[in-house]
């Protein structure tokens, strides 16, 4: 039993970490390539919002790879993904790669809920009378 909870948490890291890699560069490459400027322009996007997009796919990427918080990153590029597929639905564009990503979000979201970060209300209360 104690093989496959190790098994179950090294492919979980496994995940996480190529899972991590892939938004990482999937938001370098937002800023690096023209081609996603000229695509977020043909959806009706406006000027510089794929940076933002870009941004917040490589903020994600690198808070994939802190246990307490990855369950929050997953939800952030889960929204981003769910925009995603939107997107392509409403241009006719090939759903396939935003909703298996969604999937693998879903799933580690689910895997890491456990071990969130969760402030205490009184300890934010505390900090908030101190500003």
């Amino acid at each position: 039993m104690r093989f496959v909870k190790t098994a179950g948490t090294i492919l979980l890291w496994i995940v996480q970490i190529l899972a991590a890699l892939a938004f990482v560069a999937i938001g370098v490459a937002k800023f690096a390539r023209p081609a996603w400027a000229t695509m977020f322009a043909r959806w009706g996007y406006p000027d510089g919002f794929y940076m933002v997009i870009g941004a917040l796919e490589l903020l994600g990427g690198v808070l994939l790879l802190v246990p307490r918080v990855t369950s929050y990153a997953a939800a952030l590029l889960g929204v981003i993904l769910v925009a995603a597929t939107a997107t392509l639905v409403l241009h006719g564009e090939s759903v396939r790669p935003p909703l298996l990503w969604l999937v693998v979000m879903v799933l580690l979201a689910w895997a890491r809920s456990g071990r969130a970060w969760r402030p205490r209300f009184r300890d934010v209360w505390q900090l908030a009378k101190q500003v």
